[in-house]
């Protein structure tokens, strides 16, 4: 794997701030060259960016509903095959639901699994948890769901990347 040098974390984090910048001009704000910010921006994007994206205003968009739903898996009693197996089967599921942006594995307050999805409304929230709670029941325990109205909701602070920014000062 290869180590990130001082220059990538500026890159990575002016990136985050506004993906669509020309090497040109990270270059200029960050006083170095352009072939520099080019070969650094080549590494970094085979090595650590995920991706580019624009991040919407998802109330504005068609979606109502942002959940974050919290399980309780079977995943920490299993090993070696069950888990592999499991695993691959969960990851399937979520990864068939494009309204699912992340699902990810730590503990606290009980629960070991967190999901975070998108929703237009709560008939289509309703019936992703239902299906949730019957295809996944062989792996998942219980659930809970913290619901966010993305349309009328008080936001005390939009989602953004740039906010990380502040982090390499």
């Amino acid at each position: 794997m290869k180590e990130l040098k001082p220059i990538d974390y500026k890159i990575l984090f002016e990136l985050m701030k506004d993906s669509h910048r020309s090497d040109r001009q990270l270059a200029k704000s960050l006083g170095v060259s352009q072939p520099t910010v080019t070969r650094r921006r080549a590494m970094l994007e085979e090595n650590f960016i995920e991706g580019y994206t624009v991040i919407p205003k998802f109330g504005q968009i068609g979606f109502e509903i942002a959940a974050i739903t919290f399980l309780k898996s079977k995943l920490k009693y299993q090993t070696g095959e069950d888990r592999t197996q499991a695993l691959e089967k969960m990851k399937e599921w979520y990864t068939n639901r494009t309204n699912v942006v992340l699902v990810v594995e730590g503990r606290g307050m009980g629960w070991d699994i967190v999901c975070v999805s998108l929703h237009k409304d709560f008939e289509d929230f309703a019936a992703f948890i239902r299906a949730h709670d019957s295809e996944l029941a062989d792996w998942v325990v219980e659930s809970q769901t913290f619901h966010a109205d993305l349309k009328g909701g008080i936001v005390i602070k939009p989602f953004h990347l740039k906010y990380l920014a502040s982090l390499n000062q």
